[in-house]
């Protein structure tokens, strides 16, 4: 009888590739509002929450990585996949560790900041019986993300876009809560397939002199956007009194006159009777609500979405300040977001308002002044880069 030896094959053991762990610390460079779990408030325990960090990664997630999925269920569920739902884990994970911040009063904060602070921090300000908001300055965190390595390049263009172009806490597209890493972060924009209700990173944005202070430079993006939109002589008449060069006069846009003409007894209830040649509501694509305040003239009038659960509409204009080598710059940016008439028909005192009074055709944007024949966020662009503003554009 012969005997077989067998010997036994070697087996590999296939190990599961270690996560990648990405530790940074951040600090902000503007005061942050809100954030907590109470509207207005800031915890000032624990004033970032991961759940809120995670929520603003999400965001600047699909702004990036958006560019590379066909469809919107595709990026969808990509996103389900690597940030989480409610039904599932996701393969980021994230902590948080704090130090203690400064606490400070709205109005303390407020000092100097001038008009500029209309555009940024009204919801904070005291109003109708609502006490003014606390705000924190000088917060620093560390911040560790840990995740599968295969989707670092992801992450990393998460964690940049937030950082550069984001913040923490409320009203971070006026540049509230702005923040800062301890080394430089890039990203890129990238290609896209055009998706209707998704919104992208741009190519370029646009950036002014670079400044010492950060407060300064906040404030310069702030009064870009506040001109444009109600600035003298460029989007107001020089007022009545010419002993007062800061009294404004009438819109050179259309929508108070527009609003006039939509009152069933103008001449009983206006001042000034409606001129404008134009009817229309171009800055609605600028965002949502806009609130019509007419001095001594009635009663306050919003503009907002018609549909239910789809009155507002998020600003795709971000205004705020950036750290650069030297210091730090203004920034304003218009994300590539869809139109507000995609959304549907908008409402103002009953009155739908359709595509077709925001978008206005090209010879209405020629009797619109500071539009001068382009649509509202091409203009705002060319505001900010005319010679008396000098912002330049900035590639990704």
């Amino acid at each position: 009888m012969r005997t077989i030896n067998l010997t036994a094959p070697d087996f590999v053991t296939l190990e599961t590739p270690k996560p990648t762990t990405w530790e940074l610390t951040l600090k902000t460079i503007t005061p942050m509002f809100g954030g907590s779990a109470k509207t207005r408030e800031v915890d000032s325990e624990n004033p970032v929450r991961p759940s809120s960090v995670r929520g603003h990664l999400r965001f600047w997630w699909r702004a990036t990585a958006g560019a590379g999925f066909s469809s919107a269920k595709d990026l969808f569920d990509a996103e389900e996949k690597l940030w989480g739902s409610a039904e599932k884990y996701g393969k980021v994970s994230l902590r948080v560790s704090q130090k203690p911040a400064r606490l400070m009063k709205y109005s303390d904060f407020v000092q100097g900041f001038g008009d500029a602070r209309s555009y940024a921090l009204f919801p904070f300000a005291k109003n109708r019986g609502v006490e003014e908001a606390n705000c924190l300055v000088d917060l620093e965190f560390i911040l560790t993300l840990t995740f599968p390595q295969e989707y670092q390049k992801q992450i990393h263009d998460a964690v940049a876009a937030w950082i550069n172009f984001g913040g923490i806490g409320s009203r971070t597209r006026r540049g509230c809560g702005s923040l800062e890493a301890s080394s430089k972060l890039t990203v890129q924009a990238k290609e896209h397939i055009e998706h209707s209700l998704l919104t992208f990173l741009p190519k370029q944005y646009l950036i002014g002199t670079i400044q010492n202070n950060p407060m300064i430079a906040w404030k310069q993006s702030l009064e870009i956007y506040r001109d444009f939109r109600q600035g003298i002589p460029f989007a107001r008449e020089n007022g009545s009194d010419p002993t007062n060069s800061k009294k404004a006069g009438r819109s050179r846009y259309p929508e108070p006159d527009t609003i006039r003409r939509l009152s069933p007894s103008p001449k009983a209830k206006w001042t000034h009777q409606p001129r404008h040649v134009v009817k229309g509501f171009p800055r609605a694509d600028l965002g949502l609500p806009i609130i019509f305040q007419f001095i001594g003239e009635g009663e306050i009038h919003t503009l907002e979405g018609f549909a239910e659960k789809q009155t507002r509409f998020a600003s795709p204009v971000i205004t705020k300040v950036i750290k650069v080598d030297k210091g730090y710059a203004p920034i304003l940016m218009i994300l590539d977001a869809p139109n507000v008439w995609q959304n549907g028909d908008l409402i103002i005192n009953k009155n739908k308002v359709s595509q077709t009074q925001i978008e206005l055709t090209e010879d209405e944007r020629k009797n619109v002044p500071p539009m001068n024949g382009l649509s509202i966020r091409k203009a705002l662009i060319e505001f900010a880069e005319s010679e008396s503003r000098g912002f330049k554009k900035e590639s990704l």
